[in-house]
């Protein structure tokens, strides 16, 4: 397997991606997801941790069919002008840690990060004002908004209904 640099046009990493996997090419391009806040509503978004780069697999060596793709601006070169590639480590490295959620600030999960060569353990509450949809029980799959917290559980209004509700955080997800 050889992976590649490209460095695609601005907000195009997703095209770029689709285009790619369309072709019969893997691509990956890590994304932090944080909160946004927009309305007095908070948003999860994801963000390229790497800007315009992302990582491209081209066993096939066709430098000119990945070029043409959509979204794609240019591949890093080396010296000579040729595509330098990357080690297969340094990408499964920013797979493994993009999937143990090291860059996943919206998760209510807890979780153990390496950061400067130690483990550090992070929590990640829901913020009031948050979109989220509730997972289980009377409101399963209804989408609303945290008001507050209280007493350790998350509070909310329901549509169409007068009254506050709470449930637990582990049963509600970031919309």
């Amino acid at each position: 397997m050889t992976w590649y640099i490209a460095v695609t046009n601005p907000n195009c990493q997703r095209r770029a991606e689709c285009e790619l996997a369309a072709l019969g090419y893997r691509a990956f391009w890590p994304k932090l997801k944080k909160w946004v806040s927009h309305a007095r509503t908070k948003i999860a978004k994801e963000y390229p941790i790497l800007g315009r780069y992302i990582f491209v697999e081209i066993p096939d060596g066709n430098f000119f069919r990945v070029r043409n793709v959509n979204g794609i601006e240019a591949l890093l070169t080396d010296q000579d002008g040729e595509p330098a590639p990357i080690p297969d480590a340094v990408v499964w490295s920013f797979r493994e840690r993009y999937m143990r959620g090291e860059w996943d600030f919206v998760s209510n999960e807890t979780g153990w990060f390496a950061l400067n060569g130690r483990l550090e353990q992070r929590r990640n509450p829901i913020p009031v004002g948050a979109i989220i949809r509730i997972m289980e029980g009377e409101f399963a799959d209804l989408m609303t908004v945290v008001r507050s917290r209280k007493n350790g559980k998350i509070v909310f209004l329901p549509p169409g209904k007068h009254e506050f509700f709470h449930t637990r955080e582990s049963n509600v997800r970031a919309a």
